[in-house]
């Protein structure tokens, strides 16, 4: 009977533990529920394909389970074996276009991705562009890299660090990595067919490229007989043979790609439609510049001294689609025209200011965005003191303006927008700054106190003398009194 009462009491304790348990563990569920609930995030590791061969190319998505309007995050940081991959790039996921990327992939093995919202506005609606959003999984950006051609068996590829998570009110958002992505190089044949990037140099294709897309479209102007196209394997091991690039025809050309893959069999061709303008100048194009001057679009000539870094495109001028020679970051673009008068030639044209600037090039300048030309200095306007007509080799080129006794060289310009300046010309940054009059005003205020203090003394000194004098002859007078006249 004891025994029953003892395995009864025995029992209650356990189904009391079990309880207190339970409740424990709902406790903690319903505190993870809120911990989830206040934005935490995790990042994954995931890829199409887990084996590779030496040569092949792996794409690593990195994703986070939520995007909660984040301001900033990272430096995310990830690691892999350099003995194993190469890295090729980083690729931020479309979504994020409002985003500033900074990539650091300076040590071997090593990746490191941070980034910033922008602050925009909406030029439709004239209202800010909030930070991205999303309650589901989210694509942050892709990571690439070359397994080398001496690397086999398994290899991992892991977070080391998040970093930080704001969100758009500043507040900071938990962040953790997940497991490490496991990835196979195996021993064996590729037979990988597919290209890494496809290009034309100066030239746009559409669409955008994509691995698994073959048919692509390009226009050129007519004076260009060929192009140079890029291609790049998959596979280091693939070979790639481009036929139709030279000797391009007015209208439709196919210049095709065709890429064999390591293993001799697997083959894919991928087929760029190139027309070849056969009017390149729209019939009555041109445009009318700030002045009133009419200028008229020409076909540009072979020949043309093209400033660096810009490369042809088309523009929309005044309603035409137009040849024109661009530079990211450069409101202004080139242009050939003839404007009635003088010689056709190239000229800087600014569409937002109407300004049309002929293009010299020992006389223009392209500095922070800006169109600089060389021009006389208006009879209006004062040259720097200390500085003498004289010039300097820039570029390769001469460019007339004023030299001081330390050899500073000043040039008068004019930009794009209409304004002009001197500009000082910095030998170690090979850059022009617009330059500003080194006499102060401090300065000024000191000589000018100087002068009135001397101009008070010497009055001071005047005035004791004066009132000297006459004090002088007063005791004189009282000591020494005139006899009167009687």
């Amino acid at each position: 009977m004891i025994g029953l009462v003892s395995d009864t009491v025995c029992s209650d304790k356990i189904k009391k533990i079990t309880a207190a348990l339970l409740a424990c563990l709902s406790v903690m569920l319903v505190l993870t529920g809120l911990l989830s609930a206040d934005g935490t995030v995790y990042l994954t590791l995931t890829t199409q394909t887990s084996t590779v061969n030496p040569g092949d190319i792996i794409n690593i998505n990195v994703s986070c389970d939520m995007f909660d309007s984040l301001s900033e995050f990272g430096p995310i940081e990830i690691s892999y074996d350099p003995d194993q991959f190469d890295f090729v790039s980083v690729t931020s996921a479309d979504v994020l276009s409002g985003y500033d990327f900074v990539i650091d992939s300076t040590v071997p093995g090593s990746v490191s991705v941070s980034a910033d919202f922008v602050e925009v506005v909406d030029e439709e609606t004239g209202n800010d562009v909030l930070p991205f959003h999303s309650d589901v999984q989210t694509l942050i950006f892709q990571l690439s890299l070359r397994a080398r051609s001496e690397s086999s068996g398994d290899t991992s590829i892991r977070i080391d660090s998040t970093g930080t998570f704001h969100k758009a009110d500043g507040s900071v958002i938990a962040s953790y990595g997940t497991d490490p992505l496991t990835v196979n190089i195996a021993h064996g044949v590729s037979t990988d067919a597919t290209l890494s990037s496809l290009s034309i140099d100066g030239i746009t294709m559409t669409p955008a490229f994509d691995p698994q897309v073959f048919e692509y479209s390009a226009t050129v102007s007519r004076d260009m007989e060929s192009i140079r196209v890029n291609a790049i394997p998959n596979n280091l091991q693939a070979s790639v043979t481009i036929d139709g690039a030279n000797y391009l025809s007015s209208g439709e050309n196919i210049v095709s790609v065709h890429v064999l893959a390591q293993d001799g069999i697997r083959w894919r061709e991928y087929r760029i439609f190139v027309n070849r303008q056969e009017n390149y100048i729209p019939e009555g194009s041109g445009f009318v510049d700030r002045f009133g001057v009419t200028y008229t679009f020409l076909s540009f000539p072979s020949n043309l001294n093209i400033p660096e870094g810009f490369t042809q495109t088309t523009r929309t001028i005044n309603g035409y689609s137009v040849p024109v020679f661009a530079k990211e970051g450069v409101v202004s673009v080139l242009v050939y025209v003839y404007n009635g008068t003088d010689d056709p030639s190239l000229y800087f044209y600014n569409p937002s200011s109407g300004i049309a600037t002929a293009y010299r090039a020992e006389g223009t300048v392209v500095s922070t965005g800006r169109v600089l030309t060389n021009t006389a200095v208006p009879d209006t306007v004062t040259i720097p003191r200390g500085f003498r007509e004289g010039s300097a080799e820039i570029n390769g080129n001469t460019m007339q303006g004023f030299i001081n006794r330390d050899g500073d060289f000043l040039t008068y310009m004019s930009d794009d927008s209409g304004n002009s300046s001197f500009y000082y010309y910095d030998p170690d940054t090979g850059k022009f700054y617009e330059f500003k009059s080194v006499e102060q005003t401090a300065e000024r205020v000191y000589r000018n106190l100087f002068y009135l203090f001397i101009t008070l003394s010497v009055l001071q000194s005047i005035f004791i003398v004066i009132v000297t004098y006459i004090i002088r002859r007063v005791i004189t007078n009282r000591n020494n009194p005139r006899p009167k006249r009687v």
